[in-house]
């Protein structure tokens, strides 16, 4: 009470507060990063080796395996290490326990990394060693295209200029190019030419390096002058390479012009990009951590025409993919969903109390809680996204319940004649600690979430903070902005009479009618069902009996399916296709997909074919293995229909027409791709143990039974593990008998293959640009198309003047080899991806499951099985939330234990859960909603709020039965007189959180199912709030010993 004294005798402090409050939240929301979703900080780190021409057998054991131990032994606080491996590439992520500080995780496995180089082969690369930020995505794409530019043009432009242009935006990593090939000064190997003069690449190679040197020279000090000295120990013009000396033979000089062509040219392409069918080179920018997607992408568009200007001429920069416009325009429904709701909440309020100033006084608390709220999220560090902003949708409904409830009980001491002064201080002695346990209670039953843990905790928190701090500050300004203002407005208000010519005033006066009527019918019902005590329980079986049947027809589902327009299908043709072909084969597929979809539908189908650059891996989850898979993006136009739709026709299609494609659907947009993390499909079934062949087959049968399983599509292996390539078998004692040693034979390919600039690199810097190249040598494709042409390689021998072929010490055979490797803890892991389709989630993970436990019956000790991706991440937040649920009604029993002193009554005001629970059931089956992450905080929602409703009603029946009436009187009366407050509060909360339930908006998905929820639950809530649990008061307390009166303490 000392509050609201001291709010009527300081108006100018509350003012004052009120102000500061405006200013703090408007600062607030104008300085917070807007974003999709908030950012999922779960420590994690990448380490990526690069070793071009290692095939993946080698680079596991070699260089995967050493790196992981060494990390194992050598780093602190890990939780979990996985590892992919492809030919040249080792992808190693370090998943660590959470509070982990990451700054001294990423110097840990810096130094670690670093210190095992050297027992690393000869040429290993140092690793990139990246922090991986599962909500650091691509939100753009910039795609360079041109009519006159060469691939190599193209990529170079976009790895060395455009960089330059766009990294300096605040926020952002911009990736290494995709598509395009890297420019190099290319050695074309004539095989007949190095024959005729007798030697082997190996011998070009190495007049290549000895001629092209980077070393410092020193000065020289001439009289007064110190003269830095330079030589020309680099070839000044990529003409000049073909002027350099290989061997003196017969006192005639081999010059390189003389058994190779030197161009300026590019590396074989290992990865085409192509939009629309044309190839281009294409560059992501990343969002890092909590930086904002739309303020970055508004910077870029800023700088676009800068760029575009600068370009060279014939480049055309598009951007694709844009995030910013979803998200946007997500954003701007919920902003929009915000105003309507607020416009609602004042129509109910102005409907009920009647009174313009006191509908004003309630709607000012709207604002600075909502503020007050923002200034919250600026305080711990959150951005504004879906989330968080759907918090603030959700708690305009429930925040105006502690304004309501002390207006009306103003206005109802006032229209008996009470003093102004008095009826605010009596009104808010009377409603004070019964709102502040009921607001408690709210506030209470949030506070599970923050034990959420993973993906779904960072989510979901920001959005229990909004409503939390909304309802604590509602609270605050019902004592003291609430009271300053109906002393100001209320004291000489006019009485509403039917000569008015307002039609809402005349709403009002009929509503009043109703209510009035409402109350005597409700004091008439409950005394018949105290009468005939069995019909209360009846109705309450029937309810959680048909609730039961419902909840069996409800699905499951980890987070509710958002649409954005966007669909990233991964395709796999025969292992081991040549990136040609690859391409051919995705040019078909795309003309087929044209065919599905119409075309004032489709915006851009981009390709991402083949393999990456490796550094790429580090900060975009990739799962090419090689040139024979990739990417096809589509993007649908606006007003598409739905993408699933698209989604599953596509399948078909390629099922029919295309049945060697392997196909997995991936996370597309942001949302998804954060969700999903490093997990391409929403089930990853994953094998692991030492025992590989057993794991695979146990894999091939849970394949064969997972055909049957209704709404499982996509079902297949993530790894290749048979990759066909060619074995060339050393024969050691040949070689020696021809002086040829193993290291000669494996230089000469090194030099045709073009694997020689791994072990010892040569860079040739170009003056134009400053730039450096690598300069490679290499026998052309078209000179090295069979396996004789191979064998003829010239071999060097310890005679430098005679050379052998390779066919002389060796032999080539085909065999099958791993295409991709993964492990986790050093076990090797063979992972079956499954998506879903027309199927909610829990359905097919409930079926896999159960095939799951029947293999892992006989499997083999060592080895095993676990189910990972979308839903093992469902699974443990429904269980952290089923607890949360359990806790949220022992906190609230425990609160009310406090306000009853009593250990029954608590029980009376829960009395009406299990029934609100069931409506909450009831809503969702109607609605065709699953039950997903955010339905169930819905449900611990509806016991909050139900209980809040029943505390209303408990509370007055309490008071009127201590003061001496019968338990039977004391119920009939409280349901009468808190009839008003109770569907005030509840009809203003759904009609809340009706624009939210009805999703209409772009992201609206992601909220509507816990709006859905806590209608159904509030309807059915409210219901059992003034019938269920007056009923149970009386059939109760009748038999309680009555108390003395107790004075409750005053707030």
């Amino acid at each position: 009470m000392w509050l609201v004294r001291y709010a009527l005798t300081r108006p100018y402090s509350v003012a004052a507060l009120s102000l500061l409050i405006f200013a703090a939240g408007l600062i607030s929301y104008l300085k917070l990063p807007v974003d999709v979703l908030p950012s999922v900080n779960i420590p994690s780190i990448k380490v990526v080796w690069t070793y071009n021409g290692l095939n993946t057998n080698e680079m596991a054991s070699k260089i995967t395996t050493f790196s992981e131990v060494a990390i194992m032994n050598n780093v602190d606080n890990l939780r979990e290490i996985r590892s992919q491996t492809l030919n040249g590439t080792s992808v190693i992520h370090i998943d660590f326990h959470p509070e982990v500080d990451i700054a001294n995780a990423m110097a840990q496995v810096t130094g670690v990394s670093q210190t095992i180089r050297r027992r690393m082969p000869e040429g290993t690369s140092p690793p990139l060693v990246s922090e991986y930020n599962q909500s650091s995505t691509p939100i753009i794409q910039l795609v360079m295209s041109s009519d006159t530019l060469t691939d190599g043009q193209l990529a170079d432009f976009a790895r060395l200029q455009l960089r330059g242009m766009v990294q300096s935006i605040n926020g952002i990593r911009m990736t290494l190019p995709y598509g395009g090939a890297t420019r190099q000064i290319m050695v074309d190997l004539d095989p007949e030419a190095l024959f005729a003069q007798g030697l082997t690449a190996n011998d070009v190679t190495r007049a290549i390096n000895e001629q092209n040197l980077t070393l410092p020279s020193g000065s020289i000090r001439e009289a007064q002058n110190e003269l830095q000295i330079t030589v020309n120990a680099s070839p000044q013009a990529v003409a000049d390479f073909e002027d350099l000396p290989i061997r003196a033979r017969n006192g005639e000089l081999i010059l390189l012009r003389d058994v190779a062509d030197v161009r300026d040219g590019t590396a074989l392409q290992t990865n085409i990009a192509r939009v629309n069918g044309q190839n281009a080179v294409m560059v992501s920018l990343i969002k890092l951590g909590g930086a904002s997607t739309v303020d970055i992408i508004n910077e870029l568009m800023e700088r676009l025409p800068s760029i575009q200007a600068a370009a060279p001429e014939g480049i055309t920069i598009s951007p694709i993919f844009d995030q910013s416009v979803f998200v946007s325009t997500a954003l701007h429904h919920i902003e929009m969903e915000i105003l309507i709701v607020g416009s609602l909440v004042a129509l109910m309020v102005l409907l009920f109390l009647g009174s313009s100033r006191a509908t004003l006084i309630v709607l000012t608390s709207i604002p600075l809680s909502l503020l007050t709220a923002v200034f919250v999220l600026n305080l711990t560090g959150n951005t504004l996204n879906l989330m968080s902003l759907g918090g603030l949708a959700l708690a305009i409904g429930i925040l105006v319940d502690n304004a309501l409830v002390e207006i009306e009980n103003i206005k109802r001491h006032l229209a008996d004649g009470m003093e102004p002064s008095r009826a605010i201080l009596t009104s808010a002695s009377e409603v004070a600690f019964p709102e502040f346990v009921s607001t408690l209670s709210t506030c209470i039953v949030f506070s599970p979430i923050f034990l959420l843990t993973g993906v779904a905790g960072f989510i979901f928190q920001p959005m229990a903070i909004v409503v939390i701090a909304c309802l604590a500050a509602s609270y605050l300004l019902s004592r003291t902005v609430v009271p300053t203002l109906a002393k100001l407005l209320l004291t000489n208000e006019k009485t509403l009479t039917r000569q008015s010519r307002n039609p809402l005033v005349h709403l009002h006066l009929a509503l009043e009618q109703h209510l009035h009527n409402g109350q005597q019918h409700l004091q008439n019902t409950i005394g018949r069902l105290q009468r005939h005590i069995v019909i209360a329980p009846l109705i309450g079986i029937v309810i959680i009996t048909a609730a039961g049947f419902a909840l069996q027809e409800i699905g499951r589902d980890f987070f509710p399916k958002t649409d954005a327009g966007l669909m990233r299908l991964y395709l796999r043709v025969e292992p081991g296709t040549r990136i040609e072909q690859t391409a051919d084969k995705f040019a078909q597929i795309q003309q087929e997909i044209r065919k599905i979809i119409p075309e004032d539908e489709l915006d851009f189908v981009f390709e991402n074919i083949g393999m990456p650059d490796s550094i790429n891996r580090a900060w975009v989850e990739s799962f090419t293995i090689g040139t024979y898979d990739g990417e096809l993006q589509i993007q649908l136009a606006k007003g598409h229909q739905p993408s699933s739709h698209y989604e599953a026709s596509i399948r078909q299609m390629l099922k029919a027409k295309f049945p060697e494609v392997t196909l997995f659907s991936q996370a597309a947009d942001t949302t998804n791709q954060t969700l999903s993390g490093s997990t391409p499909t929403a089930l990853d079934v994953r094998f692991t143990g030492r025992n590989l062949p057993g794991s695979i087959a146990k894999a091939e049968t849970l394949i064969e039974k997972m055909q049957y399983v209704e709404g499982a599509v996509d079902i297949g292996f993530q790894q290749v593990f048979a990759l066909p390539e060619y074995y060339v078998n050393l024969d050691r004692k040949r070689a020696a008998e021809l002086g040829v040693t193993t290291q000669a034979a494996m230089n000469s390919l090194l030099g045709a293959l073009g694997s020689a600039g791994t072990v010892s690199p040569s860079f040739w810097s170009d003056p134009v640009f400053g730039f450096s190249y690598e300069v490679q040598t290499r026998t052309p494709l078209h000179k090295l198309r069979t396996t004789d042409d191979l064998m003829n390689l010239q071999v060097q021998t310890s005679d430098p003047d005679v050379t052998v072929p390779l066919a002389s010490i060796a032999s080539i055979s085909p065999r099958n080899v791993a295409g991709s490797i993964g492990r986790t803890m050093l076990k090797p892991t063979v992972n079956v991806l499954v998506n879903t389709e027309n199927s909610d989630l829990g359905s097919v993970y409930q079926a896999t499951r159960q095939i799951v436990n029947e293999l892992k019956q006989d499997i083999v000790p060592g080895n095993d099985i676990e189910i990972m991706g979308q839903a093992a991440a469902m699974d443990e937040a429904y269980r952290d939330l089923l607890f949360g649920f359990l806790l949220a009604v022992f906190f609230i029993y425990i609160i009310m234990l406090f306000n009853f002193a009593s250990w029954i009554m608590p029980l009376v005001a829960l009395s009406g859960a299990p029934i609100a629970i069931s409506g909450a059931i009831i809503g969702l089956m109607l609605t065709g909603t699953t039950i997903s992450v955010p339905a169930l905080m819905g449900f611990i929602m509806v016991i909050g709020v139900s209980t809040a409703n029943s505390v209303l009603v408990t509370t007055f029946a309490r008071d009127q039965w201590v003061a001496g009436k019968s338990a039977f009187e004391a119920a009939r009366e409280a349901a009468s007189t808190r009839l008003r407050p109770v569907l005030m509060t509840a009809l203003t909360m759904m009609i809340g959180l009706l624009p939210m339930a009805l999703a209409l908006g772009e992201g609206g998905e992601q909220n509507a199912p816990l709006a859905r929820t806590v209608i159904g639950g509030l309807m059915l809530g409210t219901f059992a709030s003034l019938f269920l649990v007056p009923w149970t008061f009386s059939m109760i307390m009748q038999f309680i010993k009555r108390p003395q009166p107790v004075k409750l303490p005053t707030i």
